[in-house]
Formats: C-alpha cells, sequence, structure tokens
C-alpha cells in the first residue's frame, strides 16, 4: 500500500496501525490541503452566483394617491376621541370629558329603547322603598299651636317614642329563644303538684329523682312551639311524661310501659288526653325499638301547633296532631306500683340563630326568660 500524501510505500508496520499515511505528519498535512480544497470551492461557487433582481420600482399614480390620502383622513377621523382622551389624560387633568358625553348618550339611548314596564318599575322603584323604610315610623300629628302649647307637643312626642321603644322591646322579647334545664340538685321549688313533692318525689344514691304524682315545670306553663327532652330509666313497670299541661287537669299524657318484662323486655308507649281531669280514650303501640332491661331512654318531644313528634333515642316512634290544647308546660308522673328514675330534663323555644339574637338583646331592658334551674 502507498501513503495518500506523498505515495511513498507503506512500510510493514504503518499498513496494520494506520493503512493510508506513512507518517503521522502526512496525515495532518492531507487534512488541511482536504480542507483548504474545500474553502476555496466555497468562495468560487458564491463569486459564480449571480445577484438578485431588484424589485421593480412602485409607480405611484394621482387617482391612487388621493385614495390612500382620504382613506388615512377618515382613519385620523374615527381615532381622534381615542387619541384626544389619552393626551387629555396623560396632561395630568383628569378623565377627558368626552367620555361622560359618551356614556350620557349611551344611558340615553338605553332608557330610550327600554320597554314601558322597565320605565315603569324603574319610576316607583325608589317611592316604595321610601315608604317601606319611613312607613314603620311613629307618625307625631302635631297641630298648629301656640308657644305656650310647646311643652305639651314635646311630652306628646317623649310618650309616642316610649310607646314605641316599649313595643320594639317586647317583640324582641317575644322573638327571644327560651331555654330551661333542671337536673334536680337544688331541689323540686320548680315543679307544682297537688301532694307535697319532698314527700312523694325521692331520690337515688346516684342522684336520680323518683317521679311520683304528677309535678309539672312551672317555668314552661306559657310555653307554645317547643322541644321537651329528658333522660330516664325504667325500674319497675313504666314511667310517664306529660306535655301542653294548662295545670294540673289539663295535658297530654305518654308512658313507656313495659308489657313483658326481662332481659329484652317488651314495651308499649301508651298516650291519652286529659281534659278538664278526665282521661280520654287510650292509644296502645309496641315501641319500634330493641330494647334492654337497664337502659336509659332518651325522650323527645316536639310541639308544633297541633302536632306532635315523639323520638325514642333519635329515632321516630310516634307523630299525630291534636289542637285542644294550645299552650302548656311540661311534667313527670309515676303511678302506683310503677318506679322511674329521671336525670335531667331541658325544655327549648325559638332555639334558631334569630332567636338567640333576640335573647341576647333582651338583657338590656328586657327581663330574659332563659335560665338553668340547678
Amino acid at each position: 500500500m502507498r501513503c495518500r500524501y506523498c505515495n511513498n510505500a507503506l512500510a510493514p508496520s504503518r499498513s496494520f496501525v494506520d493503512g493510508e499515511f506513512c507518517c503521522d505528519d502526512h496525515r495532518q498535512m492531507f487534512e488541511l490541503a482536504t480542507a483548504d480544497a474545500a474553502t476555496a470551492e466555497i468562495y468560487s461557487a458564491e463569486e459564480e452566483t449571480e445577484p438578485e433582481a431588484l424589485p421593480a420600482e412602485v409607480e405611484f399614480s394621482e387617482t391612487g394617491l388621493l385614495a390612500d390620502q382620504e382613506q388615512m383622513a377618515e382613519t385620523l377621523e374615527e381615532g381622534e376621541p381615542a387619541l384626544q382622551e389619552s393626551e387629555h389624560e396623560a396632561s395630568g387633568f383628569g378623565p377627558n370629558p368626552a367620555r361622560g358625553t359618551a356614556s350620557w348618550r349611551w344611558l340615553s339611548a338605553a332608557w330610550k329603547s327600554a320597554p314601558r314596564d322597565l320605565k315603569l318599575v324603574s319610576l316607583l322603584l325608589p317611592i316604595l322603598l321610601v315608604v317601606a323604610v319611613t312607613g314603620s315610623l311613629p307618625k307625631v300629628p302635631i297641630k298648629q299651636l301656640e308657644p305656650q302649647n310647646l311643652d305639651e307637643v314635646q311630652s306628646h312626642v317623649q310618650r309616642v317614642v316610649a310607646l314605641q321603644w316599649k313595643n320594639v322591646n317586647q317583640t324582641i322579647s317575644d322573638r327571644a329563644a327560651v331555654a330551661y334545664a333542671d337536673d334536680f340538685r337544688t331541689g323540686l321549688d320548680a315543679w307544682e303538684s297537688r301532694s307535697n313533692l319532698t314527700r312523694s318525689w325521692s331520690y337515688d344514691a346516684a342522684g336520680f329523682v323518683r317521679p311520683g304524682p304528677l309535678a309539672v315545670f312551672k317555668p314552661t306553663v306559657d310555653l307554645t312551639d317547643y322541644r321537651f327532652e329528658f333522660l330516664a330509666e325504667i325500674d319497675q313497670k313504666a314511667m310517664g311524661w306529660v306535655f301542653r299541661a294548662q295545670d294540673l287537669n289539663n295535658y297530654y299524657a305518654m308512658k313507656l310501659v313495659v308489657v313483658k318484662p326481662g332481659p329484652l323486655p317488651l314495651v308499649h308507649m301508651v298516650r291519652y288526653p286529659v281534659i278538664n281531669g278526665k282521661e280520654g280514650p287510650r292509644v296502645d303501640k309496641p315501641l319500634p325499638l330493641t330494647v334492654r332491661q337497664d337502659m336509659l331512654y332518651r325522650i323527645q318531644v316536639e310541639t308544633r301547633g297541633g302536632d306532635f313528634t315523639i323520638m325514642a333515642q333519635g329515632q321516630v316512634i310516634d307523630f299525630w296532631s291534636d289542637s285542644r290544647l294550645g299552650h302548656g308546660g311540661v311534667g313527670f308522673f309515676c303511678n302506683r306500683g310503677e318506679r322511674a328514675r329521671l336525670r335531667w330534663v331541658e325544655v327549648s323555644h325559638q332555639y334558631d340563630a334569630l332567636g338567640r339574637l333576640c335573647a341576647y338583646l333582651a338583657p338590656y331592658g328586657i327581663e330574659g326568660r332563659n335560665g338553668n334551674i340547678n
């Protein structure tokens, strides 16, 4: 084999190592010569290339020039308000009055194109608003009086204002939330009964009270719609409670009666009205719950007008309507041969967000009705 640079025969050792050049210097010189030749070809190709022809000059006709001028003038006229506005605002003198004029024109056009009913409502709405706001204010008729009667006018105005303020206070008091609770720790003074409660009712070692003859929770007698809740346990045979008790002779009574005792007793619920001291017809239903012998019953009674809902352990167990007794309080009783234990009782009325707000405002000049009897 021969060297590609000097064309001399390659030594056997070079033919195995390189195979193309007799030494490293010849290989480098061959590569440089090849690169120079490529560069020269590129330059020669660029010199042979002819420059591109320039575009022909555009001929401007007088008609085309006039059309372009007219189009430019129209564009400037359309953009003139916006340009004036931006220049006016940039000068630091505030918004351009032209904008206000344009807004007024737009409102005028919208009013003209609006339906007649919309125009009528827009005109009457402010009048109705004024009437609604000022209609509830106290109106004090004042006649043309002599100067010596000004004291009488002032006294009359003060009486009217005092009456209106009293009415506002009464309205807040009537809407205020009511909540009464008793856990029987301090006695039974809040309960009314025909018998002496210190003898007919008793306590056990755990602090539970054992009801006897009917006793009514006195603070609740004037309530109408309320939620009545208590926690109790049946020791023997039955336990009873009343609601809408106007007095000791008029109320609705309910009882849980153990029909079949045992570890899993069979319990029925019985309800009946008592009007003028006479019991009405009884309704007897099995309690739709699985109960145990030592079960603590959490009973809830909802009264809304003439509708009554009874719940036990958070489950509805009865619902009915009766409008004979419109108001009245709550109470408990156990007849002869019956024993039960009562832990606490709670009664709440109008206990929503508005009621709690009115109850918060009520103490300012109004006697509050909420209380815990402990």
